[in-house]
């Protein structure tokens, strides 16, 4: 068993010299860092108990050193806070324990140091101050040990308490490709270039080709260790030293990245579930921020998502201490990201820890809104199928990009292949080429192939048809030609299109046009008689006849396009009742009465219950008929 584990805590705490006493090998080793007896860089040591490891990675207390602490802390199996017994808690005990709750590391032990130099009553307070510190947090119930590094009390009772953070160690995915955040870079004479870090997942092999981020470079893996000694295999969780083949020292450093193919996104723009710690002072919408992700770091603006209730921190432009809300990073400097990454979040200036923030979409759009949760789901609300298929919606017909989908959907590329294999399976999904493209987004691309065949053949009758470079360079839209080919396909597997090179409506386009405005009347028909409710797509294919899904996405991309009705959340709204809700609005917003609206009045005025009411005063906003305020909506008039 290996088991990783940092320390944390303020500065000449004493975290160095109980590393010391436990391994027998000092961490420090920079002539400064010895001759001051302050930590400044990162320090590495480890112990053999049995048949286990315990590696240990010792990061400085001082807090201009902060970042150097966040660049060993990143993918750690457990957290070794320190406290002095006759200083108590202090301001980077609170700094790096934030850290740690931010990072979710999951289990730890606190060592209680110096107690040779506290009475117990001094114990005992420090203790107390402790337990308020770690309240609320992952390390609420860490085990308190009191230890000497000078005298060696505690030092085999803290050693035990350390082996039993075993059990509650995060499961490593070996199955996902490597990732190994690098916090040193240095020459070995004879051997060349070495690179250190934590192996966050997946494993590395001899000779085993891995890309550099964030250059992109391939380099071979000429040699490994694991505390010193070689090896030929290293697994996720273990602390790693790799001899690189074709780069020198100087071409890599620490913040740069050792990958497997499919590991990471290079992303400037992070969807994410943001969380200020309690007390810090409210963050405004496009704050400036540092963003670090293990030993990598980006400054970027913090963009909030609107508040969907007054508990998401009161203010619909800025974030309250405590709270959590979604917002969007955009980065200067792209980070090497997977869906579940947990970040740390400092100010810009002056430079201080402020949150943390999960990432829920690692390649969000650079710009448009940031989604709220309610149109955003997450595992737990819709399931990760859920999710994506939402995602390739976003992305319409350009789809998701096939070597995207393990770190999009953070998870292995088995299972990322599983996963597109059952909504592919479902109907859901369609791989295309190269890319995998929502079902419904495909009805664009069939009436766009329509449309331009239709075009041409009524421009040029005896061209004979519409040749396939026509139809992949379609313009304006410039749909991958990948997708253009897969309808295509289709359309001639299923009798609809004929031709080789030049292509062609088998039926004619009379025939063909009059079953179209036939099952657009029919949908038509439906979704008004659906009234302000609404239909959905699953509503439609129990009522419409004659009409599969694939059909029913067609008509209704159709429909939309012409205005004849909208799409507001998951329903389908004509256009005409649309029309009419607007004028009632607008005489209210004439009359006497008042100009305001609340969900209650919506609700009885236009005989809705609540999941249909919410969706279209999201729409009447978005149409600038309402500006919400607070918990109503205030009519801006025609």
């Amino acid at each position: 068993m290996h088991l990783t584990i940092a320390t944390a805590g303020h500065i000449d705490h004493g975290k160095s010299a109980l590393i010391e006493a436990l391994t027998g090998t000092h961490p420090d080793r920079l002539p400064e860092e010895q001759a001051r007896g302050i930590s400044i860089e990162l320090g590495f040591a480890h112990a053999r108990v049995g048949d286990d490891v315990l590696s240990f990675v010792d990061v400085p207390g001082h807090e201009r050193f902060v970042r150097t602490m966040l660049a060993g802390i990143g993918g750690i199996d457990a957290v070794l806070l320190v406290v002095a017994a006759d200083e108590s808690v202090m301001p980077q005990t609170r700094e790096h324990a934030a850290i740690c709750h931010l990072l979710d590391v999951p289990t730890g032990v606190v060592a209680l140091t110096k107690i040779d130099l506290a009475d117990a009553t001094l114990q005992a307070i420090t203790t107390a101050e402790i337990h308020d510190l770690l309240t609320g947090t992952r390390l609420a119930s860490a085990p308190i040990v009191p230890v000497s590094a000078r005298t060696g009390d505690g030092i085999a009772e803290l050693r035990a308490a350390l082996l039993r953070c075993a059990a509650n160690r995060p499961r490593r995915d070996r199955e996902a490709p490597a990732r190994l955040p690098i916090d040193r870079a240095f020459t070995v004479k004879g051997f060349g270039t070495v690179v250190t870090g934590t192996l966050w997942s997946g494993t590395l092999d001899l000779e085993q080709s891995v890309a550099q981020w964030p250059v992109g470079r391939d380099v071979r893996v000429r040699g490994l260790q694991v505390h010193g000694a070689a090896v030929g295999h290293a697994v996720a969780g273990q602390r790693v030293a790799v001899n690189l083949a074709g780069i020198g020292h100087h071409e890599i450093t620490r913040g740069d990245m050792l990958v497997g193919p499919g590991g990471v996104l290079a992303s400037r723009s992070l969807d994410v579930e943001l969380t200020l710690l309690p007390g810090v002072s409210a963050q405004r919408h496009g704050a400036r921020v540092h963003v670090h992700l293990g030993t990598a770091m980006s400054l970027g603006r913090m963009l909030l998502a609107p508040a969907a209730s007054p508990d998401d921190g009161t203010e619909r432009r800025r974030l309250l201490g405590g709270h959590t809300r979604r917002a969007r990073l955009r980065l200067e400097q792209r980070l090497p990201v997977r869906r579940g990454d947990r970040l740390v979040l400092r100010s810009y200036s002056p430079v201080t820890t402020i949150g943390g923030a999960v990432v829920v979409d690692p390649m969000a759009p650079a710009r448009g809104a940031v989604m709220g949760a309610a149109s955003a789901p997450d595992d737990a609300a819709g399931g990760l199928e859920t999710w994506l298929e939402a995602r390739a919606l976003d992305a319409g017909p350009s789809g998701l990009a096939d070597v995207e989908m393990a770190a999009r959907c953070g998870v292995s590329p088995a299972e990322a292949a599983r996963l597109t294999a059952r909504l592919a399976g479902a109907g859901r999904l369609a791989r295309c080429g190269a890319r995998w493209v929502a079902a419904a987004a495909l009805g664009t691309v069939r009436q766009g192939v329509f449309d331009a065949i239709d075009a041409q053949i009524a421009a040029q009758p005896l061209a004979g048809g519409v040749a396939r470079a026509t139809l992949r360079a379609l313009k304006p839209r410039r749909w991958p030609a990948e997708v253009v080919d897969h309808v295509i396909a289709e359309l001639l597997a299923s009798g609809v299109l004929a031709g080789d090179e030049r292509l062609s409506r088998r039926h004619g386009g009379s025939q063909v046009q009059a079953a179209t405005d036939a099952a657009d009347a029919q949908v038509r028909q439906l979704i008004e008689a659906a009234g302000l409710s609404g239909t959905t797509l699953a509503d439609l294919e129990q009522a419409a006849t004659g009409l599969d899904r694939r059909a029913l996405e067609t008509v209704l991309s159709r429909l939309v396009r012409a205005q004849d009705a909208q799409r507001i959340g998951t329903f389908y709204v004509s256009a005409v009742h649309l029309r009419r809700m607007r004028e009632v609005l607008w005489e209210r917003a004439a009359g006497a009465g008042p100009r305001t609206v609340d969900v209650g009045w919506f609700k009885e005025q236009f005989g809705l219950t609540r999941r249909s009411a919410i969706p279209l005063l999201e729409w009447l906003d978005r149409a600038r008929v309402t500006r919400r305020t607070g918990d109503t909506r205030v009519l801006i008039g025609p």
